[in-house]
């Protein structure tokens, strides 16, 4: 590829530092377009993080206020009530079959 100086005599390039330049721009494009499908993922992970984050935070929170005395009973008797399939001895527990008919 021959270039031209001020004063008219023209420089040529050799064939390697041309192919030397393609090789090197192309190394450029390839990891450009790794760097940004990573980029993708990393936003990906850091979204689902977030949400998980979200949720462990409000847990938290309702633990929180389970663990506070004025909550600490009702916190037990739910429990009882819904994991346990307890209640009271003078309570009455009604279970409604829906008929197949």
């Amino acid at each position: 590829m021959p270039l031209k100086q001020k004063s008219g005599k023209s420089i040529k390039i050799p064939f390697i530092f041309v192919v030397a330049a393609f090789v090197a721009l192309a190394y450029a494009v390839v990891n450009f377009v790794a760097m940004q499908v990573e980029i993708s993922q990393k936003t990906a992970e850091y979204r689902e993080l977030s949400d998980k984050l979200y949720e462990i935070r409000t847990q938290n929170e309702l633990l929180e206020r389970y663990t506070s005395d004025e909550y600490k009973m009702g916190y037990v008797e739910e429990i009882a009530r819904e994991e346990l399939d307890y209640s009271y001895s003078d309570e009455k527990i009604y279970y409604f079959v829906p008929s197949n008919g």
